[in-house]
C-alpha cells in the first residue's frame, strides 16, 4: 500500500470538525468536543490516483473517511471485478473491519487523488463512551447497506 501519513494542523482540525459533524454518519448525534477529541488520534492519509487503498481479504481495523476525493468499492466476483459501490467526501469505508477485525469484504481503489481520515479501533477502545456512540452509528449504517444490498438481490433472483 501506497500512502502518506499526515498530522492534522489546527486549521484542518476546525474545518474538519464542522464538516464531520454535519455529514458523516459515523459521527451522527456527537457533540463537537467529542468528535474533536477522536480526531485528534486519527491519522490523515493521502493517496494517489489508482492506489489501492484497502484490498479484499487483507486483515484491517481502521476505518476511513474520504474529505477529498473519490474511490470506488468492489469486490471478486465469479465474472471478476465487480463494481459495488462509488464514494465521495463525507463517505466512510471500512466499518465492519473497525467493529470486528475480521478480513476485509472489498477493495477500495482510489480514482482521484484522495485524503482520508483514518480512524482505528484502539481510539474507541481507548474513549469507550465516545466509541459506543461511533458503534451505534456504524450499525446504522451497516444495517442500511445491508437493506440495501437484499434489495437489490431480490431483483436479481
Amino acid at each position: 500500500m501506497s500512502w502518506i501519513r499526515e498530522q492534522f494542523t489546527f486549521h484542518d482540525l476546525q474545518r474538519l470538525l464542522f464538516k464531520l459533524a454535519e455529514r458523516v454518519k459515523a459521527f451522527q448525534g456527537m457533540k463537537p468536543a467529542e468528535i474533536s477529541e477522536l480526531l485528534a488520534r486519527t491519522e490523515k492519509c493521502s493517496f494517489e490516483a489508482g492506489a489501492i487503498i484497502v484490498r479484499e481479504g487483507s486483515v484491517g481495523n481502521h476505518m476511513y473517511i474520504i474529505l477529498d476525493g473519490e474511490a470506488v468499492v468492489s469486490k471478486k466476483g465469479r465474472d471478476g471485478e465487480l463494481e459495488l459501490a462509488r464514494l465521495s467526501s463525507a463517505d466512510s469505508f471500512g466499518e465492519m473491519a473497525l467493529a470486528d477485525n475480521e478480513a476485509r469484504s472489498a477493495t477500495v481503489t482510489a480514482l482521484v487523488p484522495c485524503v482520508l481520515v483514518r480512524l482505528s479501533d484502539q481510539v474507541l477502545h481507548s474513549h469507550p463512551e465516545i466509541g459506543m456512540k461511533v458503534y451505534r452509528n456504524i450499525a446504522r449504517v451497516v444495517s442500511a447497506r445491508l437493506r440495501s444490498a437484499d434489495e437489490a438481490l431480490a431483483w436479481r433472483i
